[in-house]
């Protein structure tokens, strides 16, 4: 697989106090890559400066595509879903569309052919109030998936949902992921996600920010599986202690 994003050597700084230092890695085509770490080592801010929102940084980030400008590779799920409350959902979905020029003619029925993918088929004219928080997430993410990019950066967009429903949306994340072929970063504080998602997971470690730790996901059994959780949360531990 070709590599679609290299990420060299980049520090981020707030005045004096260090953000993150020295992170290197790269990204693959149709790779999906966790970014664990203790609370405040960082990863939003990462995700800001890969994707162009913030320009402040040191070090080098080349994407391998067709698009010129860097901010165009990406798209980009928060957390907090940024539904627009006046909105429908069919009209939240096309708000990305629609900020960078494309007509409602053309989006639309893009969007639409998407809906059944995305499980929101027969609410598109519901508005965000009367959305589940799994229903909401959906919207913001086919928001993303729409701008056609060729990498999803993804900060906790689970991490406000219960744990049934996020177990659910991984799930189908998943299949979406591998359905449309994209690359994605994915930030997450859980350990459990971070393995069933990723192809390989980076860990982080605080004050400032540096990758301690880089792990390789293949094919792995449920013992397996338990094994490499304990070993990423005593990892964790000793970072966060």
């Amino acid at each position: 697989m070709s590599i679609v994003l290299e990420v060299s050597n980049l520090a981020k700084s707030f005045k004096d106090k260090k953000i993150f230092e020295g992170i290197s890695f790269d990204l693959r085509e149709n790779e999906i890559i966790s970014i664990l770490g203790p609370s405040g080592c960082g990863k939003t801010t990462l995700l800001n400066s890969i994707s162009g929102i913030d320009d402040d940084f040191a070090g080098k980030i080349i994407t391998n595509t067709s698009s010129v400008r860097r901010i165009d590779n990406f798209s980009y799920s928060q957390q907090k879903d940024l539904l627009i409350p006046w909105k429908n959902v069919l009209d939240n979905a096309v708000f990305g569309l629609e900020i960078s020029g494309t007509k409602k003619d053309e989006s639309y029925p893009k969007a639409l052919s998407l809906m059944s993918d995305f499980k929101l088929e027969g609410i598109g004219n519901k508005f965000p109030h009367q959305l589940s928080g799994g229903m909401r997430q959906r919207v913001s993410l086919i928001r993303s998936f729409l701008l056609e990019r060729p990498i999803l950066l993804l900060d906790e967009p689970f991490g406000s949902l219960d744990s049934i429903t996020r177990e659910d949306l991984q799930d189908w994340l998943l299949d979406i992921l591998k359905k449309f072929r994209m690359s994605s970063i994915f930030v997450t504080h859980d350990i459990n996600e971070a393995i069933k998602i990723s192809d390989r997971i980076i860990v982080m470690s605080s004050n400032p920010g540096k990758i301690v730790k880089e792990i390789k996901i293949a094919t792995i059994n449920d013992e397996e599986k338990l094994s490499l959780y304990r070993k990423i949360k005593n990892s964790l531990e000793v970072l966060d202690g």
